[in-house]
């Protein structure tokens, strides 16, 4: 048999491994860079205000990860719905379609309700009053899903944690 060379030969793990920690040191770069690089220059129409050297930087990088993730979530979805539709829905005896269904459901029910019931209160942002209310909600749609899910993704992780405990009682 002969050997792969490259990424060829690399599972899908390793992969994602790496792309995870060259995505984790090059956010710790740029989050480093912009704390200790000219972090403390005042703003020159208001000197009250800071304006760190590297904004443009973080927001140039921030802005290209959410692009990178949402075009790598679009993939996944419509990847994962042509797949589900060549099978009956059982991947090793486990409803995967079913999963993938009521997990799609679930976030887009989060996100509709955290909107739906997100506050349209104006605010007073860097001195000045924000009252656009679709915008407000958007922002705390948001804010209030992320933590949402978040206590949601802690729960599967506890609840996976106890897998084997569950196990041994049924027993």
């Amino acid at each position: 048999m002969k050997k792969r060379k490259g990424w060829a030969k690399m599972d899908e793990e390793r992969i994602s491994q790496r792309i995870l920690y060259v995505t984790v040191a090059l956010s710790a770069v740029v989050f480093l860079a912009f704390y200790l690089v000219g972090f403390d220059v005042p703003y020159a129409a208001d000197p009250s205000f800071k304006a760190p050297l590297l904004t443009d930087v973080l927001l140039g990088f921030t802005g290209l990860l959410f692009g990178l993730a949402l075009l790598v979530s679009i993939v996944a979805v419509v990847r994962g719905v042509r797949r589900a539709n060549r099978r009956e829905g059982m991947t090793n005896g486990i409803p995967a379609r079913k999963i993938a269904c009521i997990t799609y459901g679930a976030t887009l029910l989060i996100l509709v309700l955290t909107f739906v019931f997100g506050s349209a209160q104006s605010m007073n942002v860097n001195g000045q009053m924000f009252s656009d209310a679709f915008w407000l909600r958007m922002s705390d749609m948001f804010v209030n899903s992320s933590l949402l899910l978040l206590v949601l993704a802690a729960g599967a992780v506890v609840f996976g944690a106890t897998r084997y405990y569950r196990k041994e009682r049924r027993k």
